[in-house]
């Protein structure tokens, strides 16, 4: 496989994008969104390997943008992980895993390792299919 697999990050914290794009760098291709519009348009057009999402964004939050990813014929296949500094409770996280696009749910500070192997296994379950 030639090159580093493309992963879109959506958050509307700059710091996290920042924080995201240097430490997952290294193994990744990494394009930042801001909030959940710009992550849907950027999503039509650079087609990631997968997306990692927050889920309280402004314009279009994180359950809105997955919905719109599913309703896509070009983006209802690419794997999402949902990642979030909000404390939700269970019955939020099982709203977010329904959904066939979601392979994992991660809650913020999370250890990079942990991160990046969430995304590898996301990408790889794509491939199998």
């Amino acid at each position: 496989m030639e090159g580093k697999h493309k992963v879109l990050v959506v958050d509307d914290n700059p710091t996290f994008l920042q924080l995201a794009e240097m430490s997952l760098s290294d193994t990744f291709e990494v394009v930042t969104a801001c909030d959940g519009e710009d992550g849907m348009q950027k999503a039509k057009t650079i087609k990631p390997s997968a997306i990692l999402m927050d889920v309280m964004m402004p314009n279009v939050s994180g359950l809105e943008m997955l919905r719109m990813l599913l309703s896509d014929e070009d983006t209802k296949n690419i794997p999402v992980i949902v990642f979030t500094a909000s404390h939700f409770d269970p019955s939020t996280e099982m709203v977010f895993k329904l959904e066939s696009n979601v392979k994992g749910f991660l809650r913020k500070p999370c250890p990079i390792d942990t991160l990046k192997q969430q995304i590898s296994n996301a990408i790889q379950s794509r491939q199998a299919h």
